[in-house]
């Protein structure tokens, strides 16, 4: 199946998990962002991915990010290069009952700073099956705002699947900018990931003081946005920043919820690209038409096979996610 994810490239600097940012003398370093860590994995599953994005003009870093994709067999033809710099965050990693910290550092990127859209929209999603893009994208600026929306419009327009993780982020924009954007998405969304939370204050199927089980939520949320067709979520118990519990839920076109096993994660060497690895596990049941249950088994064990590697980018490919499914834990396959 051909992919599209759109969204921000960034550069991360990750401290030890026993040194605070201020008192660090060097950082590790990765690429990531969402959209393009969803790619990576469907890439790996065996679809042909492109990521749609914007790179600094110029900048060795703008090299380093595609010869990096381009090992994970990436292709990289709508990557665009314009002035600006790339975003950055930094990940103070957390420890025993130390959380994780992240600080953005991504203004005046070049996508944010993006003056006019540099794809011909009428013709990239030709032959495309799907579009990936996340509630990031239009909290880059007030142009992404409107652009997301005409790009989701146009995808439809073109026969494609839309994909959408809420993925709301309130240290980049505030909720009231992100409600009226969301509701502007959501009309061309096939695909959307969705917790208990996003259902009550951006889908508002629910209120915070009702009692009400995920399958129902769900249920509503198909009544209310009827070209929903697929809603998926993670529940995470963080017993300790290194020691986490994982359960994936999933509701298809035949209605039917379904729940994965629960996972004891520990330790957990990076959480972060956890839930893109989890994404990309569920789009790729539902791209090659899987039954539910399997499609939520693949996402799930896709997302615990990610905490066990540092990095944004989830390496694993769909036979070492089913050997994984399959063994006993920590089992040594021969």
């Amino acid at each position: 199946m051909r992919v599209i994810t759109l969204g921000e490239i960034l550069l991360r600097f990750s401290t030890s998990e026993e040194i605070r940012i201020k008192n660090t003398d060097e950082f590790r370093v990765c690429y990531g962002g969402a959209e393009t860590n969803v790619g990576v994995s469907l890439s790996q599953f065996g679809h042909k991915v492109s990521v749609a994005s914007v790179l600094p003009e110029c900048n060795p870093l703008s090299s380093a990010v595609l010869s990096r994709m381009h090992g994970y067999d990436v292709d990289t033809d709508l990557i665009i290069e314009q002035p600006g710099r790339l975003g950055t965050y930094y990940l103070e990693q957390g420890n025993s009952v130390r959380g994780s910290q992240v600080t953005y550092d991504r203004k005046y990127s070049s996508i944010a700073m993006l003056e006019e859209l540099c794809w011909d929209l009428d013709e990239i999603f030709k032959g495309v099956d799907l579009l990936h893009i996340s509630g990031i994208v239009p909290a880059l600026s007030k142009k992404w705002q409107s652009w997301t929306v005409e790009i989701v419009k146009k995808a439809k327009e073109y026969g494609c699947l839309v994909s959408f993780d809420m993925n709301y982020r309130s240290k980049l924009w505030e909720y009231e900018e992100a409600y009226p954007c969301f509701q502007q998405i959501l009309p061309y969304v096939d695909i959307l990931s969705a917790g208990r939370l996003d259902a009550i204050h951006f889908l508002q199927v629910a209120s915070a003081e009702e009692e009400v089980s995920l399958e129902e939520i769900y249920r509503r949320v198909k009544g209310k946005y009827a070209k929903i067709k697929v809603l998926y979520s993670t529940k995470r118990n963080v017993i300790s920043t290194n020691h986490h519990e994982l359960q994936g839920f999933y509701v298809g076109e035949d209605n039917n919820f379904v729940e994965s096993k629960i996972y004891d994660i520990q330790p957990v060497i990076d959480r972060v690209g956890g839930g893109d690895a989890f994404a990309a596990g569920i789009l790729n049941g539902v791209l090659k038409g899987w039954e539910s249950q399997k499609v939520v088994d693949f996402g799930t064990a896709s997302s615990v096979l990610k905490h066990t590697v540092f990095g944004d980018w989830n390496p694993f490919d769909e036979e070492e996610v089913f050997t994984f499914m399959n063994q006993k834990s920590g089992q040594i396959v021969r």
